[in-house]
């Protein structure tokens, strides 16, 4: 789907396709994109992977096309459709910058443009005003995902230290997942961002050193986030494994103190059983009943005393 818009004198409005110079390209069919590539010339390739989570974030001047000196800036926003998973939420969006007409091409379920409007449209002087702003908002969107990723992190953290049931497992490896996804993306768009960053021509346009100041920050803010709460994951991973290893290490206990409170009363009617002779209460009416009551006094004994002994003690 084409959206047409125009900027002119300081500010942006929508316009038609006989007279723009922003076109806004949402989830194009095939058909589209053919299109788009015959109309300016554009490589093939341009749009292979601009659906899907996995695009590579990228900043590279195009030649051979129809458009006067263009440059393409690929970045991946996060959606804040937290129901969603992470693969889902991960959206590419490409610019194409040249001289009098800048492309952008969403995903299907962006709003990346329309919110971008909405809140900087009267800041929206040039291209580069549109370029800089959004990168801004995404960078913000990680920032407002990772978040809401620390709330599940601390509710891992409370879970861990009282149970290992496999809910709560599955939800530490979905959180994990989520982390590699945006772990990986960060440090895929940092390059780009600051190569971005690093254009005297692109920064002499935006003359905006306060707005460049602000990208860079959450730039350092979302990559510092991402940081600890990998640091932290890995934390709690660690908790729930020594707590299985911890409760594996009571149940053993357990298992070994029930088996020898019954192996010594074993013991004793084992030696009662010997057919040899010169057994004590052989010939006797109530041997067996001395020999029965021996057995669980002892066996009584060795539970007592086990129960009582700290095994955490090296002397």
């Amino acid at each position: 789907m084409y959206s047409y818009y125009k900027i002119e004198q300081n500010q942006i409005r929508e316009s038609s396709e006989e007279d723009y110079n922003w076109l806004v390209v949402k989830h194009g069919n095939e058909e589209e994109k053919k299109e788009l590539l015959t109309l300016f010339d554009l490589p093939e390739d341009i749009f292979i992977g601009s659906d899907e989570p996995e695009e590579v974030s990228r900043l590279e001047h195009l030649r051979d096309t129809k458009l006067n000196n263009p440059f393409l800036y690929t970045l991946i926003d996060l959606s804040s459709n937290h129901q969603e998973r992470i693969e889902k939420r991960l959206e590419p969006v490409t610019f194409i910058l040249s001289k009098g007409l800048m492309i952008t091409y969403v995903s299907r379920e962006s709003n990346l443009v329309e919110r971008l409007i909405e809140k900087h449209g009267s800041e929206l002087r040039h291209f580069e005003d549109i370029i800089a702003f959004a990168t801004l908002m995404i960078y913000t969107h990680y920032i407002n995902g990772l978040k809401e990723i620390k709330k599940q992190i601390d509710q891992l953290d409370a879970a861990a230290r009282k149970t290992t049931e496999n809910n709560e497992l599955f939800n530490l490896a979905d959180t994990e997942r989520d982390m590699v996804y945006l772990d990986h993306t960060l440090k895929d768009q940092n390059l780009t961002v600051n190569h971005l960053m690093e254009r005297k021509e692109f920064l002499d346009k935006l003359d905006n050193e306060s707005l460049v100041y602000d990208i860079k920050l959450r730039q350092k803010f979302a990559n510092k986030l991402v940081t600890i709460y990998r640091d932290l994951l890995e934390t709690i991973g660690g908790l729930f494994s020594d707590m299985m290893d911890n409760n594996l290490n009571h149940l053993m206990k357990y298992l070994d103190s029930a088996a020898l409170v019954v192996a010594v009363p074993s013991l004793i009617a084992g030696l009662w059983g010997i057919n040899t002779g010169g057994l004590p209460g052989k010939d006797n009416t109530i041997g067996t009943i001395l020999v029965f009551g021996l057995a669980v006094l002892v066996g009584i004994l060795t539970a007592v005393y086990l129960s009582k002994k700290d095994f955490s003690k090296t002397k």
